[in-house]
């Protein structure tokens, strides 16, 4: 097996090239799957079903990483806050200069989603951070 480093996280790929058409389908397959989930239950059945912890929290640290930026929120502190290197939160800030995250900032951008996002985090981010809800907000 070939480890590739991505955004500081190990990724275990076959050294077997899948052929790009086979490759192209079965993403297809994982966009059709996905798009037919109901539900939030579904959801969380489907990625617990798929995904190991481990790239559970990739994603989930790689989503909080963008919302805490498009909340203006200083790199050191989310490298500190979400335990990942300041290495990664600059590349994921790179990557949304160029746009690469687009179709997830504009869900991000809805103040009803940022709202969600802060509410949960918030139980999470009691390390001396003022709350985003109440008296306390994020400046």
């Amino acid at each position: 097996m070939e480890i590739i480093c991505y955004n500081n996280c190990m990724v275990r790929v076959s050294k077997q090239k899948v052929d790009k058409k086979v490759l192209n389908q079965i993403n297809n397959r994982l966009i059709d799957v996905v798009s037919k989930l109901e539900n939030n239950f579904s959801t969380q059945k489907f990625l617990d079903d798929l995904l190991t912890e481990s790239e559970k929290i990739v994603l989930a640290k790689r989503l909080a990483v963008i919302f805490m930026l498009q909340e203006n929120i200083n790199w050191h502190k989310i490298s500190i806050l979400l335990k990942v290197s300041p290495t990664t939160v600059r590349k994921i800030a790179i990557d949304i200069d160029f746009e690469k995250y687009e179709n997830i900032l504009k869900i991000v951008k809805l103040r009803k989603n940022r709202m969600t996002f802060w509410v949960g985090m918030d139980l999470v981010l009691k390390m001396g951070i003022p709350s985003i809800v109440g008296a306390g907000q994020w400046n």
